[in-house]
């Protein structure tokens, strides 16, 4: 997987990281979708995977076809799949949107507060 610093970026918060980090991978990817990510500020991560030790996101990000890694700030860490060639849409991938951009992320990957949002159903998928 790559692995890609952006030590030099300065973020008010995780939502600003997750801009920057989405932003990055647009750049390299063509459909990134986030896979799962950790917020080293807050101690959380996602996906929460109940009674994973330490790290548990990032194996699951690797094996959930992770292909790259984007570090923010030294703190936010995120996971992108490609999902150009998809041959259907995956009801699992939950479309967002931050100030006017729409990005792709797995519902795992979702904040609690999006999850709250979108009418998240821990059994899998969105309602509404």
């Amino acid at each position: 997987m790559e692995r890609i610093a952006m030590p030099n970026i300065k973020v008010q918060g995780f939502a600003q990281a997750r801009r920057a980090a989405v932003d990055k991978a647009g750049e390299i990817l063509k459909r990134p979708v986030i896979v799962a990510w950790k917020d080293d500020k807050s101690g959380i991560s996602a996906p929460e995977i109940p009674g994973g030790r330490d790290g548990r996101w990032h194996d699951y990000g690797e094996s959930n076809d992770g292909v790259m890694e984007l570090d923010v700030g030294d703190a936010y860490h995120f996971i992108f799949t490609e999902a150009e060639g998809f041959e259907e849409p995956d009801i699992n991938l939950v479309s967002l949107e931050d100030n006017g951009a729409t990005f792709l992320c797995l519902n795992d990957a979702c904040t609690e507060e999006e999850k709250q949002k979108l009418g998240y159903f821990p059994g899998g998928g969105v309602g509404g």
